[in-house]
């Protein structure tokens, strides 16, 4: 398949190496100085190569939307309508920052909105999903969860259940088990369950935020034994 990485930041750069072992054909964009993902692109070899916003917006039958949120309309006005009709799996959360450089949720904004709603209202004809919006980016990689006893979740949402499935598939090639949240809608409550992972880092772990990292979220399924 071919996809487009819009944004190479940590996120999109492990998403990046995980679907281009996968056999997936990339081309990848950096917003800001791309000479940062130099060492990325000679890692991947054959199957990546550097292009601007807009061409990998082009180049994706799959984009990966990954940009930092106080940057998305200047990446909407740059794809305009490169992502017509595609389908676009959007990873970000709602985050301020201060003058101070200190990052938040805006939870003003979550009250009755999300990301995904927001960016489909920008992009009327593309195919949103959200996804890969609740693990810290490198617990994005497979050797994070090596010595772990439970795999962790990777939630998706959107209102093209075609767009959907084939996220669904884009998730198992990046070696999660993935789990349909329902309607685009629900982005809402994957937004607000990341701050629910502040609140456990702060108030379980002492508010370390090095142990944010390495946090993840699981359904787990009972093996039987139980009557309603």
């Amino acid at each position: 398949m071919k996809i487009g990485i819009l944004n190479a930041g940590n996120v999109g750069s492990r998403l990046a190496r995980a679907w281009a072992a996968a056999g997936h054909d990339l081309v990848i964009a950096k917003d800001g100085e791309d000479r940062k993902i130099a060492p990325l692109l000679a890692e991947l070899g054959d199957r990546a190569r550097l292009g601007t916003i807009r061409e990998a917006a082009e180049f994706g039958e799959v984009v990966l939307f990954s940009i930092y949120w106080p940057r998305v309309d200047a990446i909407v006005n740059e794809v305009d309508d490169a992502l017509d009709g595609k389908v676009v799996i959007e990873t970000m959360n709602p985050l301020g920052v201060t003058a101070e450089f200190v990052h938040f949720h805006d939870l003003d904004f979550m009250r009755d909105n999300s990301t995904s709603e927001v960016l489909q209202q920008r992009l009327p004809k593309a195919r949103i999903v959200k996804s890969f919006n609740l693990l810290a980016a490198p617990l994005l990689e497979a050797a994070a969860w090596s010595k772990s006893l439970v795999q962790p979740n990777v939630f998706y949402v959107s209102d093209d259940a075609a767009a959907g499935l084939l996220t669904r598939g884009l998730i198992a090639d990046a070696g999660f088990k993935p789990v349909n949240a329902g309607p685009l809608k629900g982005a809402r409550q994957l937004e607000q369950a990341g701050v629910l992972l502040h609140h456990v880092v702060d108030h379980e772990y002492g508010g370390n935020a090095d142990d944010l990292i390495r946090l993840g979220l699981s359904v787990i399924e009972a093996s039987g034994g139980y009557k309603l």
